[in-house]
């Protein structure tokens, strides 16, 4: 390998899985999240950023603070404490 080189840990076979994967999640639950869609794959967020560039899939944009804000929970107000 060339200096400098940064390579995939990952073989060819392990790649085609986590696309298969994530191209699956997307169709069954279209509101999934890019960490729920890597979680679901197996892998990490940054993989399928990579694949990303690479064309071989698209991933969902990421959530706006005001989405986030409006998903997390507040537990101390939940349970009153």
């Amino acid at each position: 390998m060339p200096k400098g080189y940064k390579g995939s840990i990952f073989s060819e076979e392990q790649i085609n899985v986590f696309i298969e994967r994530t191209m699956q999640h997307q169709k069954d639950n279209p509101e999934a999240t890019r960490a729920g869609l890597a979680r679901y794959a197996g892998c990490d967020i940054s993989v399928l950023k990579r694949l990303e560039k690479e064309g071989k899939l698209t991933l969902p944009k990421p959530l706006t603070r005001k989405q986030i804000k409006k998903r997390t929970i507040n537990w101390g107000k939940l349970l009153g404490r």
